[in-house]
Order: C-alpha cells, then sequence, then structure tokens
C-alpha cells in the first residue's frame, strides 16, 4: 500500500523524522528514550542508547537510566540530546526515517562513527538523509544535489564523481584537493553549499 494511503496512526508509526533541533523532556533518561515506545524494556533502552555511541556517558550520569532530564534538572549538551533524539528513533523501529541534518551537533569523526553504528541498526529500511557533511552522501544508494531548490544531479556517489560536474567539484573540494573546475562552476554552487543527500533503500 503507497505510504500516504496508510491511516494516520499508522503513517505516524511507521515514519518517523529526526531533526537538528533537539529536545529533552522533563522525566529520567529512561522514560525520553522510550517515549516513542513506551513499553520498550531496559534492555531494549540500553541497546538503542549503545546503538548511538551514547552509553558511555550515560555510564557517567549520577543515576543511569533513573537521571531527571529537563527542566532544573540535568542537563544534556545540544549533542548527547541529539544522540537521544536517535536512540528514541531506534526504539520507534520505524519502516521509514527522515534524519535532517541529524547528527549536525556531534563532532564529524563521532559523527562517521554513529552513523555506520546506525546503519547497522537500520538496513533494510527506507531513509531519507538530509546532509552538508559529503560522508553522508558517500553512503547513500542514490544522491540528489539541491541548488536553488531544483535537483541539479542525481546518482550514486561513484555515478556523480565520474560525472565530473557539481557534485564531483564539491567531493574534490571537501578532500582538500580544488581544481580549476571548481572555479568555472562557483557561480551555480559554493564551496560551502555541500549538496543535500537522499538515499533509498538501505542507510
Amino acid at each position: 500500500m503507497p505510504l500516504v494511503d496508510l491511516p494516520l496512526a499508522e503513517r505516524r508509526r511507521q515514519v518517523a523524522l529526526v531533526s537538528q533541533e533537539h529536545h529533552v523532556f522533563l522525566g529520567t533518561l529512561r522514560e525520553n528514550v522510550a517515549l516513542a515506545r513506551p513499553s520498550a524494556t531496559d534492555d531494549e533502552v540500553t541497546a538503542a542508547l549503545q546503538a548511538v555511541d551514547a552509553w558511555p556517558w550515560v555510564l557517567q550520569l549520577p543515576a543511569g537510566l533513573d537521571t531527571e532530564l529537563g527542566s532544573g534538572e540535568h542537563k544534556l549538551s545540544p549533542a548527547q540530546a541529539q544522540q537521544l533524539a536517535l536512540a528514541r528513533l531506534v526504539i520507534a523501529d520505524p519502516h521509514t526515517l527522515v534524519l535532517d541534518e541529524a547528527t549536525s551537533l556531534i563532532d564529524p569523526r563521532a559523527a562517521r562513527h554513529l552513523e555506520r553504528s546506525l546503519a547497522a541498526v537500520l538496513e533494510g529500511r527506507t531513509v531519507i538523509a538530509i546532509a552538508h557533511r559529503l560522508f553522508a552522501a558517500h553512503d547513500a544508494d542514490r544522491v540528489a544535489v539541491i541548488e536553488d531548490g531544483r535537483v541539479s544531479e542525481l546518482g550514486s556517489h561513484h555515478e556523480l564523481v565520474q560525472a565530473d560536474g557539481p557534485y564531483a567539484a564539491l567531493w574534490r573540494s571537501w578532500h582538500g584537493t580544488p581544481q580549476p573546475k571548481i572555479a568555472a562552476i562557483a557561480g551555480q554552487v559554493s564551496p560551502h553549499s555541500v549538496p543535500e543527500t537522499t538515499t533509498a533503500g538501505q542507510l
């Protein structure tokens, strides 16, 4: 059945969004993670936190999973709050997920490791990832380069590099090896305008 034809409640269960905005709710860490599925067990909450590389700092909390979060309680860093949102995603177990700069607040190297960890957990699901870090595009099945609100290129990472267009120029720039080609298209694509990426199929 097409996604748009699903009943609203089922659609909300099957499609999940994690954005760069992070939300921490009043309650324990356990309650914050299990918000997406209140019936989740402690083992499932722990596994979700481990999947998003959050377990090391969770072990340092004063009361572990029972640590109170929210207004006036233990305060998480922006990066920790983003990991918390991703742990909710793991618990929700959706069919389709949209990651809108979902690791933007995390150190790039840590984010790379996190995304690889998530890939194992989310294998087999449909993932749409919007990102400005090109390693996300490298892993995608299909990459859509967006310029001025329009898709200017569409293909796999390797296909777009071989095409030697805007994506290839950005990839070279990302790796610190700009070539004259970049200057030629600078009016179309800023070196700071990294493409949004879309994955169809597995993350």
